[in-house]
């Protein structure tokens, strides 16, 4: 009979010894105290991180493309003289500041008191890059004394009157005229009499609204409140109604 030499016997452990009764309890070793490393703190922020994410949040609201980060930087550090600087003026009125670099960089401004030929030059030259233009005539006064005008506008075979005392009824009218054709003007809160606006192709209103920094103004970014003069739904961070063009309380 063949001996199985390759395994060998595992000797059981004796079993331990029965514990005598009526006797002390054996003590229980003492629990061990894991101590947790304290949290390390939050790396603080650069001003090119900040600056970055500020992009980051024109490209979701579609105001701009992720490939102008890079100029997005170039624009700020020209404008404010260093990213730092541009971080000292957020901190100080982020959105003013803010909503102003942008008018800057991609808008353009209308006074209170404007020139519809001056007006239709500024949105004319962004419309042109689309193959766009806009032009009107038979400019009449209304009511001379509320500053109402009219005037007809012009885009290829279609035309369009339209009455107007502020540049946002014109430039309504424009985006009525350009609603199929990709684009849109949209306009920015200034604080102040005058006007901003810019051109965007595909604004995402929902982000718009939700937006912290970039003040823009129109019915879909109205979630705040509402105007006391008209009653109309206004945005949290407004000057003015785009309804009725009052003042609102901050």
């Amino acid at each position: 009979m063949p001996f199985k030499f390759w395994k060998k016997e595992e000797k059981k452990p004796a079993p331990p010894p029965p514990a005598k009764r009526g006797g002390p309890p054996a003590a229980k070793p003492p629990a061990r105290v894991v101590e947790k490393p304290a949290p390390a703190p939050p790396a603080r922020r650069t001003p090119e991180d900040i600056a970055i994410e500020i992009h980051k949040g024109l490209v979701e609201g579609g105001l701009t493309i992720e490939g102008t980060r890079e100029v997005f930087k170039k624009r700020v550090t020209e404008k404010f003289g260093s990213l730092t600087d541009f971080e000292r003026e957020m901190k100080e009125d982020p959105q003013a500041t803010v909503t102003g670099f942008v008018t800057s960089w991609l808008g353009f401004t209308v006074p209170a008191k404007f020139s519809l030929k001056d007006l239709l030059y500024s949105a004319n030259q962004r419309l042109s890059s689309f193959g766009i233009q806009v032009s009107a005539g038979d400019e009449v006064s209304v009511d001379q004394g509320a500053g109402l005008r009219e005037a007809t506008l012009t885009l290829g075979d279609e035309s369009s009157v339209v009455e107007f005392q502020t540049p946002r009824t014109v430039f309504n009218q424009i985006n009525a005229m350009i609603r199929d054709r990709g684009v849109q003007l949209i306009e920015l809160e200034t604080w102040s009499d005058g006007y901003a606006f810019m051109l965007v192709r595909s604004p995402n209103w929902p982000a718009l609204a939700r937006e912290e920094l970039v003040v823009v103004k129109s019915e879909e970014t109205a979630t705040s409140r509402e105007c006391r003069e008209c009653g109309s739904r206004v945005g949290e961070r407004w000057a003015t109604c785009i309804a009725c063009n009052a003042r609102l309380e901050a």
